[in-house]
């Protein structure tokens, strides 16, 4: 009986351990998803400021130093381009964040039904 519970509390802790493991997993996960998303959040907003600026020269409303029309045209629909990948990528580490949640909320329910 003895052994058995040693046994048991052995495993019982091993598992604490192997749960604490990949919790600290999902938080790094967890942390580096958030770093990546203040990243494209500036890059974000310094696309949107240049955006702003090129349709004003487009409509020909700035003294634009650039006075081929093409050349704009062409660098706004860069511009777009990239704006719409930025929001991809973000829908994707937005998914990326809420699986790391319900990996959280399924570890704890776990953890209440060992309990």
């Amino acid at each position: 009986a003895k052994r058995a519970l040693r046994r048991r509390r052995k495993l019982e802790k091993e598992t604490k351990q192997l749960i604490k493991q990949e919790e600290l997993k999902r938080l790094h996960k967890a942390q580096a998803v958030q770093r990546q998303l203040e990243e494209l959040e500036e890059r974000q907003r310094a696309l949107e400021t240049f955006g702003v600026k090129l349709e004003r020269e487009l409509r020909g409303e700035s003294d634009s130093s650039i006075n081929d029309e093409t050349q704009m045209l062409h660098e706004w629909f860069e511009l777009v381009l990239e704006k719409n990948k930025l929001m991809r990528y973000e829908s994707e580490l937005l998914i990326i964040a809420q699986e790391l949640e319900l990996e959280d909320h399924q570890s704890r329910l776990e953890q209440k039904l060992r309990e």
